[in-house]
């Protein structure tokens, strides 16, 4: 019974939590989040969520699951670990390195998809359109 009591406390002292991390500007989806734009507020009232921490972006880079507005505290659920996907492509006398995946390529151009959903078309003499 005491046990009980002990974990319900734990429980409580983590969704009642004072200290939040929120956001000084707009995230959005898949945008990488930045040190400097994060900041710690205590919170006046009760979080329904397991807040994220600061200091694993120090650690780690991370990125947004969905659109996070300006002042909304910032959860667990809401950022997952980044995974950035480099492409290297050799044209023969240019070599492109970048981040993101190839969608398509054809005999003059190759599209590469970026990890933040852009598509560029980058064409086989180096010139990006």
């Amino acid at each position: 019974m005491k046990i009980l009591f002990i974990i319900l406390f734990f429980i409580l002292l983590n969704v009642t939590a004072n200290e939040i991390l929120v956001s000084n500007v707009n995230i959005k989806y898949k945008q990488h989040l930045n040190y400097d734009n994060l900041s710690t507020l205590t919170a006046n009232k009760r979080i329904r969520c397991i807040t994220f921490n600061k200091e694993k972006l120090k650690s780690n880079v991370y990125e947004a699951k969905h659109y996070i507005l300006k002042n909304k505290p910032i959860c667990n659920k809401d950022v997952k670990l980044s995974v950035t996907k480099k492409i290297k492509y050799d044209f023969g006398n240019i070599v492109i390195e970048r981040n993101g995946e190839i969608v398509g390529e054809t005999k003059k151009f190759i599209k590469i998809k970026n990890n933040d959903g852009t598509i560029d078309k980058i064409y086989k003499n180096g010139q990006l359109r």
